[in-house]
């Protein structure tokens, strides 16, 4: 969430990704735009290692996949399922 990147911003990402895993986690990154995408690359940054996604709702769906949940839509209130 965060409107541009600058070299000290994609440094404390990369830091905050490297801990993260040092404590036994996996890192999903994302809604990443563009132009973020693009200064990224500018700036040289690997994220090659990272785990991204292009939404959140992307994100959270491969992190509920990962532990091998499933969602589906719920019947509304007051609805019969049979």
């Amino acid at each position: 969430g965060v409107p541009t990147v600058d070299s000290l911003v994609a440094q404390h990402l990369m830091k905050t990704v490297a801990a993260a895993r040092l404590m036994g986690a996996e890192c999903v990154v994302s809604g990443i735009r563009p132009a973020i995408a693009q200064t990224i690359v500018h700036l040289g940054i690997d994220l090659g290692t990272v785990l991204t996604r292009s939404s959140l709702a992307d994100a959270l769906a491969y992190a509920l996949q990962q532990q091998g949940i499933v969602v589906a839509a719920r019947a509304p209130v007051g609805t019969s399922l049979s």
